[in-house]
Protein backbone atom coordinates (compact mmCIF):
# COMPACT_ATOMS: atom_id res chain seq x y z
CA UNK A 1 0.00 0.00 0.00
CA UNK A 2 1.57 3.44 -0.82
CA UNK A 3 0.74 6.56 1.28
CA UNK A 4 0.63 10.35 0.86
CA UNK A 5 1.13 13.45 3.12
CA UNK A 6 -1.56 15.88 2.36
CA UNK A 7 -1.14 19.36 3.44
CA UNK A 8 -3.94 22.31 3.89
CA UNK A 9 -4.19 25.56 4.78
CA UNK A 10 -7.66 27.22 6.18
CA UNK A 11 -8.24 30.61 5.01
CA UNK A 12 -9.11 31.65 8.29
CA UNK A 13 -5.69 30.80 9.86
CA UNK A 14 -3.75 32.07 7.61
CA UNK A 15 -5.26 35.19 8.35
CA UNK A 16 -4.92 34.86 11.94
CA UNK A 17 -1.44 34.43 11.65
CA UNK A 18 -0.93 37.88 9.42
CA UNK A 19 -3.25 39.57 11.93
CA UNK A 20 -0.75 38.30 15.26
CA UNK A 21 2.43 38.57 13.47
CA UNK A 22 1.37 41.74 11.46
CA UNK A 23 1.92 40.42 8.49
CA UNK A 24 0.57 41.73 4.83
CA UNK A 25 0.02 45.27 5.67
CA UNK A 26 1.49 46.34 2.57
CA UNK A 27 -0.86 44.41 0.21
CA UNK A 28 -4.20 45.31 -1.36
CA UNK A 29 -7.58 43.45 -0.68
CA UNK A 30 -7.43 42.01 -4.01
CA UNK A 31 -3.52 40.86 -3.15
CA UNK A 32 -4.83 39.27 0.25
CA UNK A 33 -7.52 37.64 -1.09
CA UNK A 34 -4.70 36.00 -3.78
CA UNK A 35 -2.82 34.54 -1.07
CA UNK A 36 -5.64 33.25 0.89
CA UNK A 37 -7.68 31.76 -1.78
CA UNK A 38 -6.06 31.30 -4.77
CA UNK A 39 -2.27 30.40 -3.28
CA UNK A 40 -3.36 28.95 0.25
CA UNK A 41 -6.49 27.49 -1.07
CA UNK A 42 -5.26 24.55 -3.11
CA UNK A 43 -6.69 20.78 -1.85
CA UNK A 44 -2.95 19.50 -1.11
CA UNK A 45 -0.48 22.48 -1.05
CA UNK A 46 3.41 21.14 -1.78
CA UNK A 47 6.83 22.38 -0.98
CA UNK A 48 6.47 24.91 -4.02
CA UNK A 49 2.89 26.25 -3.10
CA UNK A 50 4.27 26.95 0.04
CA UNK A 51 7.25 28.81 -0.99
CA UNK A 52 5.10 31.15 -3.15
CA UNK A 53 2.93 31.46 -0.15
CA UNK A 54 6.14 32.48 2.02
CA UNK A 55 7.05 35.02 -0.49
CA UNK A 56 4.05 36.09 -1.12
CA UNK A 57 3.91 37.45 2.34
CA UNK A 58 7.06 38.44 2.71
CA UNK A 59 6.53 41.19 -0.80
CA UNK A 60 3.55 42.48 1.26
CA UNK A 61 5.01 42.79 4.78
CA UNK A 62 7.81 44.61 6.89
CA UNK A 63 9.28 41.93 8.56
CA UNK A 64 11.89 42.76 11.99
CA UNK A 65 13.92 40.44 11.40
CA UNK A 66 11.85 37.50 10.08
CA UNK A 67 13.42 35.35 7.68
CA UNK A 68 12.04 33.37 4.88
CA UNK A 69 12.62 30.44 7.64
CA UNK A 70 11.08 31.80 10.01
CA UNK A 71 7.99 32.67 8.13
CA UNK A 72 8.07 29.17 6.65
CA UNK A 73 8.21 27.87 9.79
CA UNK A 74 4.98 29.63 11.09
CA UNK A 75 3.14 29.13 7.97
CA UNK A 76 3.66 25.36 8.33
CA UNK A 77 2.73 25.37 11.73
CA UNK A 78 -1.02 26.11 10.89
CA UNK A 79 -1.05 24.10 8.20
CA UNK A 80 -3.31 20.73 8.87
CA UNK A 81 -1.82 17.64 7.39
CA UNK A 82 -2.54 14.23 7.30
CA UNK A 83 -1.72 10.72 5.24
CA UNK A 84 -4.32 8.97 3.12
CA UNK A 85 -3.51 5.79 1.40
CA UNK A 86 -3.12 5.28 -2.63
CA UNK A 87 -4.51 2.74 -4.64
Amino acid sequence: MNYKEVRKIRAVKLRNLCIEKNWYTGGTNEEYGHLLYTLAGKDNLTTDDIVNIVNDIMLHSELDGETFETVAYEVLRIADVWIETEE
